[in-house]
């Protein structure tokens, strides 16, 4: 039986759930790309916005993601 907060979380999960989406092997080949954009100053979420979606939902490419800046960034 599922808890009362694991439904909540499922419901939430639903509601941010978009006609158009992404997956984690989408994210992956866009990821450069989207540093890139990120580090030139250009606002990366407008310019590719289901990869920002997707960054804002998962985890494990958001950490992928700030891993890529670190080392571009050369720090």
């Amino acid at each position: 039986m599922l808890k009362r907060g694991d439904v909540i979380k499922l419901l939430r999960a639903v509601a941010e759930t978009h006609e158009t989406e992404i997956g984690c092997d989408e994210c992956f080949e866009q990821l450069d790309s989207f540093a890139e954009t990120e580090l030139s100053g250009a606002e990366a979420s407008v310019a590719m916005p289901l990869v920002g979606d997707h960054l804002e939902k998962c985890a494990d490419c958001r950490s992928n993601f700030e891993a890529l800046l670190i080392a571009l960034r050369g720090t």
